[in-house]
Formats: C-alpha cells, sequence, structure tokens
C-alpha cells in the first residue's frame, strides 16, 4: 500500500519535504478548531460541550484524519531518502503506521460522540476515558517514530529526537492521571522535530541525492 503511495506522491528531495510541512500545517489547524475536554471533567459538562460543539468537533477529526495523508508520505520521503543514503531503517515505516492506526482511533472516538444524538453523562465520561487512553497510546507511538526518524542521523539530531521522545513519552503517562504539564509542549516539540527534519531534507548537503536515483 505504502509503496502504492509512493508511487502516486512526489516523495523525492525538496518535493517530498513538503509533505512534512503540509502534515504539521493541517494538524495546527485542526489543533485550533476546538479543544476538547478531558477525563478530569464531569459528565455532564462534557455532554454539554459535545453537543454545543457538534460540527466543529466533526470537520476537527476529518482535518485531523485527512493530515495521515502528508504524514505517511512525508515517512516514505524519509525512508526512501536513507535508502539513497545507503541505509535501510526498518522501523521508520512501522513506527508510522502505528502512528496512524492511533491517530485513527483517537479521531473515532471523539466522532462518535459528537453523532450521538443523547449522549449521557455517564456514556460521555466513560468514552472520554477510552479516548484519553488512546490519546495516550498516540504520543507512545509518536515517540517510537520520532527515534526511528533519528536513525543514522547526525548526534545533535540523535540528541533532540530523544528529548522529544521522552516529552512524548511522560505526556503519554501523565495525561490518563490529569496531569496536563506537557499537554501543549509535547506535541509542540514533535511538530517542530518535523519541521526540522524537513529543512534537513530541504537544505542538508544530501538535497541533491535525488538525481543519483534516476540514474541507471
Amino acid at each position: 500500500m505504502i509503496g502504492r503511495a509512493a508511487a502516486r506522491f512526489p516523495l523525492r528531495g525538496r518535493k517530498g519535504a513538503w509533505w512534512g510541512v503540509a502534515f504539521v500545517i493541517l494538524l495546527f489547524v485542526s489543533a485550533a478548531m476546538v479543544s476538547l475536554p478531558t477525563a478530569a471533567e464531569p459528565g455532564d459538562r462534557i455532554a454539554t460541550f459535545y453537543k454545543a460543539h457538534q460540527h466543529v468537533i466533526v470537520w476537527q477529526q476529518i482535518v485531523g484524519t485527512l493530515a495521515l495523508l502528508p504524514f505517511l508520505a512525508f515517512a516514505a520521503t524519509l525512508s526512501r531518502w536513507a535508502r539513497l543514503d545507503g541505509r535501510r531503517n526498518r522501523w521508520l515505516m512501522p513506527a508510522a503506521g502505528l502512528v496512524a492506526l492511533a491517530t485513527v482511533a483517537t479521531s473515532l472516538v471523539p466522532l462518535a460522540m459528537a453523532l450521538m444524538p443523547d449522549l449521557s453523562p455517564d456514556l460521555a465520561h466513560q468514552l472520554t476515558v477510552v479516548e484519553d487512553l488512546a490519546d495516550s497510546v498516540l504520543f507512545a507511538s509518536l515517540a517510537g517514530f520520532v527515534l526511528a526518524t533519528s536513525t543514522g542521523a547526525p548526534v545533535w539530531v540523535r540528541a533532540l529526537a530523544v528529548l522529544v521522545a521522552m516529552a512524548s513519552l511522560a505526556r503519554a503517562v501523565l495525561s490518563p492521571f490529569g496531569l496536563s504539564v506537557l499537554e501543549v509542549a509535547a506535541p509542540l516539540a514533535v511538530l517542530a522535530f518535523v519541521v526540522l527534519l524537513s529543512g534537513r531534507l530541504l537544505f542538508g548537503p544530501a538535497a541533491g541525492r535525488p538525481s543519483v536515483e534516476a540514474a541507471p
């Protein structure tokens, strides 16, 4: 499936790097639409919130899910770039796949809640607990993806990847307990790292490497 996507989308060099930028932009748009309540909120408030913001929540989940398209294309670009550089990053695409699955899971729960005609406070709270757990799985998978992208990179990139992965893992562990210390910092760190990777593809010394691939 990913191989077919690679044939349809520009995944080489500078053009492929823009998929990372597109992914970041779409996530910023999605996050700016609305901030969903967590399980720390009472059920009646959660149910009221979903009823009052039904249409915005639906569109937010659609945009967030659509962000997976440039994300997977960007991951394929990084994987292709590693092969051109004489390396094989076997963990990159599986890690990207886990992120995609976790993203779909985190989108389905609030989407279902927004579309329920009579969402009771008890059910709203129970589903929000499930959503929070899915969100933790998402950030744990993002930590794995960040580490996978840094394989074979310079030391300073690997060091940054470790810091970003630690922040993502900390958010994954702390969020279910209602601790929101890294609620904003962790996703911003992940997105900043994606921008960094895009910048390395765009302006790095290997930016002209795709011409090698065209050679017989």
